[in-house]
């Protein structure tokens, strides 16, 4: 069992912000835009504690290139509790093995385009099967790797309505096709010069 970092343990309780989003994934609702938003709030010593039915693995890395280091605590098979908070150095990485299964592969594509040729092959990623956050944690990582006029093609198995509004606020564009039932193959680009 891992130690308690002493560092979370320096933090009053009265700076943790709890949120527990195992209601919203049991009924199939997408809670990252609720994860950004009290992450978002909290203050320079803050510390969010997440409830969620299984282990946020992909949060580790999004949160860790934002400064915050994690800890997690399994307190049964469907409850898991995560202290993330502002560490002595960024989480850069996800434990071994973590990007087997759906989802796996290329996260974000062939880098920036060269002499304003397109890259060479679109990247892909498959996250069809995965349970909430998930899809919309790893689109949103590989998304943030993008060159301008560089495309990325997900795979899902139904039209993310909340990873939309995510993408458009973000400035990315977007185009959604189904074809065929249980596939939905989503584009997404950058555009020249976006952010």
């Amino acid at each position: 069992m891992t130690t308690r970092p002493a560092a979370l343990d320096r933090i009053p309780e009265s700076a943790h912000v709890h949120l527990d989003v195992r209601e919203d994934l049991r009924a199939g609702r997408e809670p990252f835009a609720r994860i950004q938003a009290a992450v978002a709030g909290l203050g320079p010593d803050g510390v969010l504690v997440l409830r969620a039915p299984f282990e946020p693995i992909p949060l580790y890395r999004a949160l860790g290139r934002r400064g915050f280091a994690h800890f997690a605590e399994r307190r049964a098979a469907d409850d898991w509790v995560v202290w993330f908070y502002h560490g002595p150095e960024p989480v850069a990485a996800t434990p071994s093995g973590s990007a087997a299964g759906p989802g796996a592969g290329p996260a974000a594509g062939t880098g920036p385009a060269r002499d304003g040729a397109a890259p060479a092959a679109i990247p892909a990623i498959d996250v069809r099967g995965l349970e909430p956050p998930l899809p919309m944690v790893r689109v949103l990582e590989a998304v943030e790797a993008l060159a301008p006029r560089q495309r990325l093609t997900v795979l899902h198995d139904r039209r993310p309505l909340f990873l939309y509004a995510q993408l458009d606020a973000r400035g990315l564009g977007h185009a959604t096709e189904e074809p065929e039932p249980g596939l939905v193959r989503i584009t997404i680009w950058r555009a020249e010069g976006g952010a």
